[in-house]
């Protein structure tokens, strides 16, 4: 595996963990104090904030580099993929808060729950997956 594909799979885990943490909070939480540095003197919310505006800076470093370096992301298959790693944290955020509740709402006009919206997503996209692995022959 490469190195790059190594860090693009650690930063995937590690935003998960990190949400999985988050997941155990409540609005209420994000006042409490927390002594790690980044939060800044201040609590939870003080340091989440830190959190994404670090990601924000260090990603605009990235293009920076890239761009002085003339090594433009000009790869269809580097956007298509940034692409559906986008919608997927907006599907994502849109489960974020209430509650398990939420998974049985429905849309006006829609036979689907939340929770069958999802586990469509989630076939497809392992299925689809499954027959491009299948089909150019690549390891599961």
């Amino acid at each position: 595996m490469s190195e790059t594909r190594n860090l693009v799979r650690e930063l995937l885990t590690e935003i998960a963990e990190t949400v999985d943490t988050l997941l155990q909070l409540t609005d209420d939480d994000l006042d409490a104090g927390c002594s790690h540095g980044c939060a800044n003197e201040g609590g939870i919310r003080r340091l989440l904030i830190h959190n994404a505006e670090h990601d924000r800076m260090h990603a605009a470093t990235i293009s920076a580099a890239r761009a002085d370096n003339r090594r433009f992301q000009e790869s269809e298959l580097a956007r298509l993929t940034r692409d559906l790693l986008r919608e997927r944290v907006e599907l994502v955020g849109l489960l974020l808060g209430p509650g398990d509740d939420l998974l049985g709402l429905t849309a006006r006009g829609d036979d689907w729950d939340i929770r069958k919206q999802v586990e469509h997503v989630l076939y497809y996209e392992r299925d689809s997956m499954r027959v491009v692995r299948e089909e150019q022959a690549l390891p599961a």
